[in-house]
């Protein structure tokens, strides 16, 4: 599965493990990668790249996971913006 929107990028890695980028930025940006996230039985694992690389959190779903992402992506952005 690949799937990008306007936002995220989700790569599937495997048939339970995803890579999830900023859509908006170039493939060569290394800021582009921003989670790396993993069905586990009954919970989805995400291990951020940004703003924390090696931070862990759960999650119940991908979708949920993805909406985590979702936010510190948006405020990433805001943080940008007002530097």
């Amino acid at each position: 599965m690949r799937r990008v929107d306007r936002e995220l990028e989700t790569i599937a890695l495997t048939q339970a493990s995803w890579r999830v980028c900023d859509a908006r930025l170039p493939d060569d940006d290394g800021t582009r990668l921003l989670a790396y996230v993993e069905q586990i039985d009954d919970h989805v694992e995400t291990l951020w790249m940004w703003p924390n690389a090696g931070e862990c959190t759960t999650t119940a779903s991908l979708d949920l996971a993805l909406s985590a992402i979702l936010e510190r992506l948006l405020a990433r952005r805001i943080l940008l913006e007002a530097s």
